[in-house]
């Protein structure tokens, strides 16, 4: 048994009431939250208004998902659009693909 490992949680998914948390998605909460809070320390710190890189934030972090979601369909499109397939499924985004 090796002493410095770090074990595997037995599931990725933390139920928060009626809202399942994913493990990736807690990740990606928390590093928008610390590249908010630090962009918009160093923003200050070089003269800026403060708040400026939230509210880029509002607007980038939306969009970026989205693009993110595209691409995982464009890459993937074999699983949307092959026959058989309903491209409607490229909406469901619960189902995976960020």
């Amino acid at each position: 048994m090796n002493l410095a490992s770090i074990p595997s949680p037995s599931t990725g998914v933390i139920e928060l009431g009626p809202i399942p948390l994913r493990g990736y998605a807690f990740c990606i909460i928390i590093g928008v939250f610390v590249a908010v809070w630090f962009g918009n320390k160093r923003w200050i710190a070089r003269g800026g208004k403060a708040g400026t890189v939230a509210d880029i934030a509002v607007w980038a972090v939306p969009f970026g998902l989205v693009g993110g979601r595209l691409y995982h369909v464009i890459t993937d499109y074999q699983l949307y659009f092959s026959e058989g397939e309903n491209w409607v499924d490229a909406f469901k985004i619960w189902e995976g693909g960020l």
